[in-house]
């Protein structure tokens, strides 16, 4: 594609820019609208603002928000400023507008360094516009199949945006089969991040997303599992197998509800293992983490202020994001597929208190249309916990969710446990009045709208702040 002119990149920031600023007047998050109007007048524009930053792209199924955060957070620790798409419009059009919007009129970046979540299936669309330093993936699970068309489709399309970035550093999950593969015949440098066997997290072992050996198509084996198909696997005909990591959680010593305390091993550390605390519970952090650090190292950040910066990272808006309702703690979890789902029904059932679960459930573009996955989504271990004292469903498909919930024992015993609501600001209410902790489970567009009833009591930021 031909390099923009001075004049076309002036008038395509300016653009940008405008619409952004006029759109947030209006209360509105501009988050994709500026870039489609900014690259139909130039649509090589991003190579002038990439030229002269440090660009990561995160992508993958699960995790993006949050190990976006991590690193942008090991950045900025290290005394460097960094641009982060914290709206989380991650197509190529919102993250256009995020780049362009960070620039000066002539389309000079103001950051050196950024860090951008990228939907899957937009990979590669992006990044031959913006030529990353660094391409992670964080794993890849069944989500949106109406979209996809399956795990391996998205496998697909990632390894075409791969493909389209030969110079780019591969941060992969070793322990993930298929974003191991994404190694496979490219020229691209490789770091992995994982779990050491010493681990010894159990979960569901659920392989159905695993695949087979991209080399001689046997089933795999395993010496160990973390969660679904993560773990140490290995091909029993070819030999094809997990590879060591260059960053690798070696043991997890305590987990609350404030965060996790592991050894971990880095390339770099002084000490290693090094004892890390990570300020975000729940193992898929601990992933999450691991691969903050192998990013950082892809960035040459040193490793041990990478490491360093893990003890004070915040969340995200909507993942394991908490909330302060006049003294009810809420705390919100974006569920959005079964693997997902059924880690979030880990960490929330591994607590001594008594508490409510709002499951909210919309079947809208951004979710996916399709919403059979809630079929193979383990609700009986979330409904099974005598914990559990109140159910709010509520969303475009509440009552099909309603009826799943009903089938994995929801009010097996009290009929009044499970409650089908149709107003978020009425569930807040609710929550507050009650006076119970409560963990609020939704997917993607119920997420924001959830949020937002939660934001007009608690003050929290706007998603795109």
């Amino acid at each position: 594609m031909k390099k923009p002119n001075k004049l076309q990149t002036v008038l395509s920031v300016a653009s940008c820019k405008l619409t952004r600023a006029v759109l947030r007047r209006t209360g509105r998050g501009g988050t994709a609208i500026p870039g489609i109007v900014a690259l139909k007048l130039s649509g090589n524009v991003l190579s002038v603002p990439a030229r002269g930053m440090n660009i990561v792209v995160v992508t993958g199924t699960n995790g993006k928000t949050t190990t976006c955060n991590m690193i942008a957070h090991a950045i900025t620790s290290a005394g460097h400023e960094c641009l982060l798409n914290k709206s989380g419009a991650n197509l190529l059009h919102g993250i256009a507008s995020d780049l362009l919007c960070s620039t000066d009129w002539q389309g000079r970046p103001k950051y050196p360094y950024a860090v951008l979540e990228c939907d899957e299936a937009a990979l590669k669309q992006v990044v031959p516009l913006i030529r990353p330093k660094a391409i992670v993936v964080t794993n890849l699970f069944s989500d949106q199949v109406d979209r996809y068309g399956g795990v391996q489709n998205t496998l697909k399309e990632i390894r075409t945006g791969v493909e389209r970035s030969p110079r780019s550093v591969l941060v992969l999950n070793a322990d993930d089969p298929l974003s191991s593969s994404l190694s496979l015949n490219v020229p691209n440098k490789v770091i992995r991040f994982g779990m050491d066997q010493a681990v010894g997290v159990q979960g569901n072992i659920d392989l159905a997303d695993a695949g087979t050996c991209p080399e001689c198509g046997s089933e795999y084996e395993y010496d160990f599992h973390t969660y679904a198909h993560l773990g140490g696997f290995r091909c029993p005909k070819c030999g094809y197998k997990r590879q060591e990591p260059d960053v690798a959680v070696v043991s997890i010593d305590q987990k609350d509800a404030l965060g996790s305390t592991v050894h971990m091993r880095a390339k770099g550390c002084v000490a290693d293992p090094r004892e890390v605390r990570i300020s975000l519970p729940a193992v898929y952090n601990i992933y999450n983490a691991s691969a903050a650090v192998a990013a950082a190292i892809a960035l040459r950040i040193p490793a041990d202020q990478a490491v360093s910066s893990l003890a004070d990272v915040k969340s995200s808006f909507g993942r394991l994001e908490t909330f302060d309702l006049e003294g009810v703690r809420l705390q919100m979890i974006l569920v959005k597929n079964p693997a997902g789902c059924n880690q979030a029904f880990t960490y929330v059932t591994g607590f001594d208190e008594d508490y409510t679960a709002v499951l909210c459930l919309n079947n809208r573009t951004g979710d996916g249309h399709d919403i059979s996955w809630i079929e193979t989504t383990d609700y009986e271990k979330l409904c099974g916990d005598p914990h559990l004292k109140k159910i709010y469903v509520i969303g475009d498909c509440a009552g099909e969710l309603a009826a799943r919930l009903e089938k994995a024992g929801a009010v097996s015993e009290d009929r009044e446990r499970m409650e089908i609501m149709s107003d978020y600001d009425q569930i807040v209410q609710r929550l507050k009045t009650e006076g119970r902790p409560a963990f609020l489970l939704p997917n993607y567009t119920s997420m924001m709208e959830l949020r937002q009833a939660v934001s007009k009591v608690t003050g929290s930021r706007e998603f795109w702040e």
